[in-house]
């Protein structure tokens, strides 16, 4: 992953600004360093388990533990899909916080498909991945674009963002590796406790890296799902923040092998993808 989370970093940026018929591109945001605060302190105390020793160079261990455990259980799954309530902050230019909504719902199908939708505030956008090809297309649109890709899904991700500046909405979950991705750029680690998401009881772990924060809720019990994402841009003025509410977790979904297949509308008009370098990524 060349040092980088496709979610988890401050280039990726999780808002999925797509401008589709000039470049795909995506928002940038960014959060302050995490530290040990009395609440955290507590509810570390008050866990069902003692503190255990540093699992990483600065990672608890039981951080740790959580953050394999969802890995491994979405690295098992050959199929899933999910949804997911999004929210972000976006600067203006007099530096006021304005938040952004939308919901996207992914499809994957390993080792190369892929489908997202996203519904938002500032776009309308649909990903498309058939294990050779990659297509983006708007939804209020007539436009599209094409890119050839490598087969698996994550080298897939990997290209059209290194090439193309483009992310897909909550890419970490879809690479083959989940818990490789998400740990490969963490410089220390502490699990929070155990709270709710929606009433639904979770691990609550909180990561800190060069320029974000992140914190990361995970179901607790024999089915360990991701179900909330907060991600803190440090380095950006004003420390925005971007928020995923996950839900509707099925690692058996009945999906038709045309789904991950991209039809053009009538009319539609196919433009290129612009390598980043002459391209404007805009908020």
């Amino acid at each position: 992953m060349n040092g980088t989370n496709r979610v988890i970093t401050g280039a990726a940026l999780i808002a999925v600004g797509v401008v589709v018929g000039v470049y795909i591109s995506n928002n940038q945001m960014g959060i302050p360093t995490i530290t040990p605060t009395a609440e955290a302190a507590w509810g570390a105390a008050m866990s069902e388990e003692p503190p255990r020793p540093m699992g990483g160079p600065d990672i608890e261990a039981r951080a740790e533990r959580e953050l394999r455990a969802m890995g491994e259980w979405l690295s098992a799954a050959r199929a899933f899909t999910f949804h997911a309530d999004i929210t972000y902050d976006s600067p203006t230019a007099n530096g006021q916080m304005i938040q952004y909504g939308g919901v996207a719902d992914i499809w994957v199908q390993r080792p190369g498909f892929l489908h997202v939708e996203f519904h938002g505030d500032e776009a309308h956008r649909q990903v498309i991945c058939d294990g050779s090809k990659f297509v983006v297309s708007g939804l209020a649109t007539d436009l599209y674009a094409v890119t050839e890709v490598p087969a698996e899904i994550g080298a897939a991700i990997d290209l059209v963002f290194d090439e193309y500046g483009f992310s897909v909405p909550i890419a970490d979950f879809v690479y083959p590796d989940p818990y490789a991705v998400l740990i490969e750029s963490v410089e220390s680690g502490l699990y929070v406790g155990r709270h709710e998401v929606d009433g639904t009881p979770c691990h609550h772990l909180a990561f800190s890296q060069e320029s974000i924060d992140w914190q990361i809720w995970i179901e607790d019990g024999p089915r360990p799902a991701p179900r909330k994402l907060l991600i803190t841009y440090k380095d950006t003025p004003g420390s925005p923040q971007y928020t995923a509410r996950l839900s509707g977790w099925n690692t058996q979904p009945d999906v038709a092998k045309h789904w991950f297949t991209f039809e053009p509308p009538a009319g539609a008009i196919q433009i290129e993808f612009l390598p980043v370098e002459q391209s404007e990524v805009t908020p």
